[in-house]
């Protein structure tokens, strides 16, 4: 493993790259893995000629194939300020099946958006994966939302219409792996000793009632939100939802009465209880609840085209 190279892919690698995608297509269908469906051998031919795919080799044997981009407008919408290294199609050779190649893309994903100056690393991946939604978050990945990917032409065409889980990483708090053991004990370290500034992480959340995870404790996810205007009606059935205020004042509207909430206060929605925020300005709070409650069944609309942060 230590003879690992990382390159640039070129234009005599495509058929070998297509073939790393069927094979990889065939192991998901055999094993009834979710996963895709079709490969767009002229979107992999782009990449390869902006310089945008990337290939492990290990003594001139390619290991794993990896695209990259700057911008994500289309999946990340305004969430996108231009500070993220995007991850797309990481295809292994499932002769190298080893945990120890993904560590090898993300230790040179977290160099590179280092060297050039950006925040974060996402990722997207299969909503309804929780397998592999669960094997990057054990790598520091947080869960930032569900999303439906339009039907645009500028998406390869396995990636259209896809119902997808958006997956994001900070640069500042990843230590960098070099095997598989050494990577799952430095993730518990991370967790369990990392210091996270509030302000700052506020300061990067650009979506409305969008919630981001910052730490886990005893099992309840510790989150952050920002909300402005109102969201729908709807209860949990699994967990009671804690609210602290940050800044501002969200009103949590209850069936039978109003709690207004300002800086410092605090406020449990019980589990089964219909509730529904409100916030007239933008309001930054923390919540502490089982998972991620910023979906359909946590109240968001469908759509929050107009609940971005501009």
């Amino acid at each position: 493993m230590e003879e690992f190279v990382i390159v640039k892919a070129v234009k005599k690698d495509l058929d070998t790259i297509c073939m790393l995608f069927e094979e990889a297509i065939l192991f998901q269908k055999m094993n009834n893995y979710i996963g895709w469906e079709s490969y767009d051998r002229a979107y992999l031919q782009t990449d390869i000629e902006n310089g945008l795919l990337y290939k492990i080799i290990n003594k001139n044997e390619g290991i794993c194939i990896f695209s990259i981009c700057y911008r994500d407008e289309l999946i990340w919408r305004k969430m996108e300020k231009g500070n993220a290294l995007y991850l797309h199609r990481i295809v292994l050779n499932r002769r190298f099946k080893d945990g120890k190649v993904f560590i090898k893309v993300l230790n040179w994903a977290v160099d590179h958006a280092r060297q050039n100056q950006l925040r974060y690393i996402r990722m997207d991946t299969w909503a309804t994966n929780e397998k592999i939604i669960g094997y990057y978050k054990s790598y520091g990945f947080a869960f930032i939302e569900n999303y439906t990917t339009p039907g645009s032409e500028n998406l390869p065409l396995q990636h259209r219409n896809l119902n997808v889980a958006l997956l994001e990483m900070n640069v500042d708090h990843y230590k960098k792996h070099t095997d598989f053991a050494d990577a799952n004990h430095t993730h518990a370290e991370v967790k369990m000793f990392q210091q996270v500034n509030i302000r700052r992480e506020f300061s990067s959340i650009n979506q409305y009632w969008s919630q981001r995870i910052i730490g886990q404790a005893n099992g309840q996810l510790i989150k952050l939100a920002k909300g402005k205007g109102e969201i729908n009606w709807h209860k949990h059935e699994d967990q009671d939802e804690l609210f602290l205020i940050y800044n501002g004042h969200l009103t949590i509207q209850l069936r039978e009465k109003n709690i207004e909430l300002f800086k410092d206060e605090m406020f449990i929605v019980p589990k089964g209880v219909e509730h529904c925020p409100k916030a007239n300005e933008e309001t930054a709070f923390l919540i502490m609840g089982l998972n991620i409650t910023s979906n359909l069944a946590g109240g968001r609309p469908a759509s929050m085209e107009n609940n971005g942060i501009e």
